[in-house]
C-alpha cells in the first residue's frame, strides 16, 4: 500500500475512534499535564488552535493566562492557500467560521504575521493532528498548512495532543511532514 492510501485509511480511523472516546474528560486532563511544563511556563508567545469537534480542546488554557495568545488562520494568497498567525485575546477577539468551517480570529488592520515576510517568535506551537506515533511524527488532516507553518519556525517548541487511543507506534511520514517535540495524551 503506498502511503497516500495509508494515510487515508488511517485518517479515517482516527476519526472514527475520535467519536467514541470522551474528548472533554481527555482534553482537561491535557490541558492539567500542559500547565505543569517547564517549557510552557517559560513560554511568552503561544500558538495554539481552536478545536473542531474531533480535536483535543485547549482552549481551557487561554483564560487568565498571561501569555500571549496566537491562532492560526488560513488565507488566500496569490499563490494558493497559507496560514497566518493571528494574535488572540479570549473573551475579546471577534471570531468567524473561516474556511474549512474552524472558528478563526478576525484579521484586524496589518496584524497578523505570516511567518515569511512578517514574523513573530513564537515559544511553543501547539499542533493539531488525528494521530502521532512515539516518535513524534504526525498525521493531520492532509492540507499541509501546518507542515508549512513549521518549517518556517524551527526554533519553536512543538507539542501534538491526542487521545491514547491514538498514539500509535508508526504513522506513515512524507519528507514534508515534521516531528514534534513532544506529544501529550491524557
Amino acid at each position: 500500500m503506498d502511503i497516500k492510501n495509508e494515510k487515508e485509511k488511517l485518517r479515517k480511523w482516527s476519526k472514527d475512534t475520535r467519536r467514541i472516546v470522551d474528548l472533554k474528560k481527555i482534553s482537561k486532563e491535557i490541558r492539567n499535564k500542559i500547565i505543569n511544563l517547564d517549557i510552557y511556563k517559560s513560554s511568552n508567545n503561544v500558538m495554539s488552535y481552536l478545536s473542531k469537534d474531533i480535536e483535543v480542546s485547549l482552549d481551557g488554557l487561554f483564560m487568565g493566562s498571561r501569555k500571549r495568545w496566537f491562532l492560526p488562520v488560513v488565507a488566500q494568497t496569490y499563490y494558493g492557500l497559507s496560514l497566518k498567525v493571528v494574535p488572540y485575546v479570549h473573551g475579546r477577539t471577534k471570531l468567524f467560521r473561516g474556511k474549512f468551517d474552524i472558528l478563526e480570529p478576525e484579521i484586524r488592520n496589518d496584524e497578523y504575521y505570516d511567518q515569511v515576510k512578517k514574523k513573530i517568535k513564537l515559544d511553543v506551537i501547539f499542533v493539531p493532528g488525528l494521530c502521532f506515533d512515539k516518535k513524534g511524527n504526525r498525521l493531520g488532516f492532509g492540507k499541509g498548512f501546518y507542515d508549512q507553518l513549521l518549517k518556517l519556525n524551527p526554533g519553536s517548541y512543538k507539542i501534538g495532543c491526542c487521545p491514547k487511543k491514538c498514539m500509535l507506534n508508526e504513522v506513515p511520514v512524507d519528507s514534508w511532514d515534521i516531528k514534534m517535540d513532544l506529544v501529550i495524551t491524557e
